[in-house]
């Protein structure tokens, strides 16, 4: 069995524990009989909300041993003293709750002060803020060491492919260069609608060909030009506010209560659920529509091709999968089917499927590090794997 499908099976393993450990909890009224059920503030309240998040870490560690150390290490692809991993995820921790933890008491005084609506116009602030700050964020939470200066190589590269794209059209956006452990972390965009900056992997930078840097950042340039970025973080937001809606409207559920707001979150545990299995068809979509794009811009196929098989590489290598494990897990298309696959239609929402999960830090979404792709991987909680 390879290590992309032994993470796999560990990410349903977790993700599934977690989506029935929330149904039960809320079934048996399990809040509602341990929870304050007071909408006056006190001080029970900043008490019981920071131990069920760290409940929550203590309930998520096991998964995370295994994920981030047991794996990783088995595989041979890297090798992780327990010391760095277990400092490493007290730090994400640590952020990843204190985050949690804000955005309960913001949530419960919105709240109160104004019911539900008043409380879905926090989520979407809080939304809003986590789409502004996501690269300080993702540093704080994983670790991740700017890069000031490149290589005179790299540096003849980075030049190439920015003179390349804006020959072919593509406005130019800040570069951003992070220095990294895990070798899955792809970068990414960061930044709200007009302020975007382009992630980009230290060890990408060096082991990709020029040719091949040139398309990997191409098509990230595209993706904010045609729209197709916005688009996937306006899904995200989207679902998120639709979801906690619904979800707070539970029996038992609400946004007045400590216990009331934990059963809303219970509740939005399965509405996320239900995202991983619908919005990974809209990113694969738009990955197949981006690569289109690109090459119709006059990139090579050949360093199409070679890019994205060096990236897989450096993340799982699983440049193959079924069409049904594709279709239910994966929101980025395996090198194959995009080798086989790509095209130039419209594309739809850019990363929808994994935004979904980091905007879901908004209201203390469970499942946000529960995935094959990042447990255990705190470089990877706030930046999730992207193409």
């Amino acid at each position: 069995m390879t290590n992309a499908r032994k993470r796999l099976l560990l990410g349903m393993f977790g993700v599934g524990s977690v989506v029935l450990a929330s149904l039960l909890l809320n079934a048996f009224r399990v809040p509602a009989h341990w929870l304050p059920l007071s909408e006056t503030w006190s001080q029970e309240d900043y008490s019981y909300l920071s131990l069920v998040i760290a409940i929550l870490a203590m309930t998520l560690l096991p998964l995370d041993f295994l994920g981030g150390y047991v794996l990783p290490n088995r595989a041979r692809r890297e090798t992780i003293a327990f010391r760095s991993f277990l400092l490493g995820w007290l730090r994400g921790v640590a952020v990843q709750s204190f985050c949690f933890f804000i955005s309960g008491v913001l949530i419960l005084g919105f709240g109160r002060s104004m019911g539900l609506p008043g409380a879905l116009v926090c989520v979407a602030g809080l939304a809003m803020f986590l789409v502004a700050f996501q690269l300080p964020l993702s540093r704080l939470t994983g670790s991740l060491g700017k890069k000031v200066e490149l290589d005179l190589p790299d540096q003849q590269k980075i030049s190439h492919a920015m003179r390349q794209a804006k020959a072919w059209g593509l406005k130019s956006r800040p570069l951003v260069y992070l220095r990294h452990r895990d070798a899955g972390f792809t970068g990414g965009i960061v930044g709200l609608p007009g302020r975007e900056k382009i992630v980009l992997p230290e060890q990408a930078i060096s082991r990709l060909s020029a040719d091949e840097l040139t398309f990997t950042i191409a098509r990230r340039l595209e993706a904010i030009h045609d729209g197709s970025r916005n688009r996937g973080v306006a899904c995200a937001f989207v679902w998120v506010l639709l979801g906690f809606s619904l979800s707070a409207i539970l029996p038992g559920a609400g946004v007045t209560s400590v216990a009331a707001l934990v059963t809303t979150c219970l509740g939005f545990t399965s509405w996320t659920f239900l995202g991983l299995l619908i919005l990974p068809s809209l990113s694969r979509q738009a990955s197949y529509a981006i690569d289109g794009r690109v090459m119709s811009h006059g990139a090579a196929r050949e360093s199409f091709e070679k890019s994205v098989r060096m990236l897989d590489q450096m993340q799982d290598d699983e440049p193959e999968r079924t069409r049904l494990i594709e279709t239910v897990f994966h929101p980025v298309p395996s090198v194959k089917r995009r080798i086989t696959q790509s095209g130039s239609s419209f594309p739809i929402a850019w990363h929808a499927a994994r935004m979904t999960l980091f905007l879901s830090w908004a209201c203390m979404g469970t499942l946000v590090r529960s995935v094959h792709c990042n447990v255990g991987r705190p470089e990877l909680w706030v930046m999730l794997p992207t193409d």
